[in-house]
């Protein structure tokens, strides 16, 4: 599919804009790049408005001068809070006894009139299975199979309303329009949905920087996500607390040293902190190390007890048989590997690593799966000719 993409994530950290399409599978990314956010988003929800639009419009301004064309549209990443998934079906008269275009169309038209929480929207729908009336069963869309009508079973994605009409707004508000929307912890399955992922039935932890969320995710689909308000940009606040370090030292030696426990000929600071009265902190790579060890050891029991809760609530035994794929800029701390190998419970897990022509940086995942999922919405379903805009309760 050489359909080029404009990607945009609103995460808690960085608005992250991706421009790329997909290559024999993979995406392909022609540029990617992020404004950083300061305290511009919580919990979800867009606070500060103004910070994320200017932010959106700086990106756009150096992709039109990277690219050397304007971004007008863009496929957009929404936070995967309250969030549901429904199985669905519906039918449709065919226009003329032959699957065309138009008919997967008025189905899609027939699902999204469906009523689901009036406080909440479906945004994502997504064809598992298409039927003839002869009841032959396809994966893809039939087109031109001879049938009276079609019937398609599809997963529903549903998110509250004001997550989905701030998020547009705030695009809008920034010169963009909105080509289509998907839930962000979807399309980080679709990401993986790859010859190259060794299952297709595992919890997704996604270390954030201001949370972490854990979905469970089977045969490739998405059933439900939990968050841990916890993210790596907690451990940057201890060790500039604990050390008298300004944030962005303090982020600088989590991410450049993290777990790195080497033995040192000499031992020497790495950086010199203030304390409460004034004196003179020195920094060694033991002090990183410990500091980092003991909060993601303890990050990682949280997201373990979790996924219990989360079991139980399931009715899900023998969880321990499902991998942990681990995720976000929090997987790429030094040594982050020593961490989950240090536990037993859970015997398969595994750091995701990008396999993508033009950008390996996990920090880009969601947008990288939003090429894939609009990829293979356009493929199935057509490439969408208008755009969306922000809706009101019915």
């Amino acid at each position: 599919m050489d359909i080029k993409i404009s990607t945009l994530e609103i995460s808690a950290s960085a608005v992250k804009l991706v421009v790329g399409y997909e290559l024999e599978g993979s995406p392909y990314v022609l540029y990617a790049n992020k404004v950083a956010l300061s305290q511009a988003i919580s919990a979800g929800e867009i606070v500060a408005p103004d910070q994320v639009i200017n932010a959106i419009k700086v990106l756009a301004a150096d992709a039109r001068e990277a690219l050397g064309e304007t971004i007008s549209e863009v496929v957009l990443a929404l936070p995967t809070i309250d969030f549901e998934v429904f199985r669905g079906t519906q039918t449709t008269n065919t226009l003329s006894n032959k699957i065309d275009r138009i008919d997967i169309k008025n189905i899609m038209a027939l699902f999204r009139k469906n009523r689901v929480d009036p406080n909440k929207v479906i945004v994502a729908i997504l064809p598992q299975v298409f039927k003839t009336d002869s009841d032959q069963v396809y994966r893809l869309l039939p087109l031109g199979e001879v049938s009276n009508t079609l019937t398609v079973e599809a997963f529903l994605h549903v998110l509250p309303i004001w997550i989905y009409n701030s998020y547009i707004e705030t695009v809008q508000k920034a010169g963009l329009k909105v080509r289509k929307v998907y839930p962000d912890k979807y399309a980080l399955t679709e990401l993986l949905n790859s010859p190259a992922t060794a299952t297709n039935t595992y919890f997704l932890v996604d270390f954030g920087a201001k949370q972490t969320s854990i979905t469970f995710v089977s045969n490739h689909n998405l059933y439900f996500s939990r968050i841990i308000n916890e993210g790596s940009d907690d451990l940057t606040y201890l060790l500039a607390q604990k050390y008298g370090l300004e944030l962005k030292e303090a982020d600088r030696l989590k991410k450049d040293f993290g777990l790195d426990h080497r033995n040192v000929s000499v031992n020497f600071p790495l950086a010199t902190g203030i304390g409460e009265r004034g004196e003179e902190i020195k920094v060694f790579l033991s002090d990183i190390y410990s500091t980092c060890q003991t909060f993601l050891n303890s990050h990682l029991q949280k997201v373990l007890s979790e996924i219990k809760i989360v079991g139980k609530s399931q009715n899900m035994p023998n969880l321990n048989k499902y991998p942990l794929l681990f995720v976000g800029g929090g997987s790429t701390i030094y040594n982050y590997e020593e961490i989950i190998g240090s536990d037993r419970s859970f015997p398969d897990k595994y750091i995701v690593k990008l396999d993508t022509i033009g950008a390996r940086d996990l920090t880009y995942a969601v947008n990288l799966g939003l090429i894939k999922a609009y990829s293979k919405y356009a493929q199935d379903i057509g490439d969408e000719k208008a755009s969306i805009g922000t809706l009101t309760r019915s």
